[in-house]
């Protein structure tokens, strides 16, 4: 992690990665599954969920000072991969929006089956 990261406003996950947390999160779920979970996961904390689009299997929540978007991409009928954008409304990011994906993770592994990071890379 660089100093020009800990100032930026967005973080994104992918497939390949330099920061394993950062890489793309696994979970043993169908599509609906994990779509229905990170929803309610959403709702509970807060956030307001402004756009649920099942054709391009993205989900865009937003907070006060920040939005979220996850895409949810299934890849066989037991194993489903998230990924997530988050945007601070912010001039910098403090490292804030790396904290917030750090934190959803860690409560979806709670209350889904997790089967590990960046395993199709």
């Amino acid at each position: 992690m660089g100093i020009r990261s800990f100032f930026d406003t967005i973080a994104e996950t992918k497939e390949i990665h330099v920061e394993e947390s950062m890489r793309t999160h696994y979970f043993r779920h169908s599509y609906k599954h994990v779509r229905d979970e990170f929803i309610s996961y959403a709702e509970k904390k807060g956030y307001t969920v402004k756009n649920v689009n099942d054709t391009h299997h993205e989900i865009f929540i937003q907070h006060k000072n920040h939005y979220i978007i996850a895409t949810v991409t299934q890849i066989n009928p037991v194993e489903t991969a998230l990924d997530l954008k988050v945007g601070m409304e912010a001039l910098f990011g403090l490292n804030r929006p790396k904290k917030i994906i750090a934190g959803i993770y860690a409560d979806l592994k709670k209350s889904m089956t997790f089967k590990g990071v960046g395993l199709h890379a």
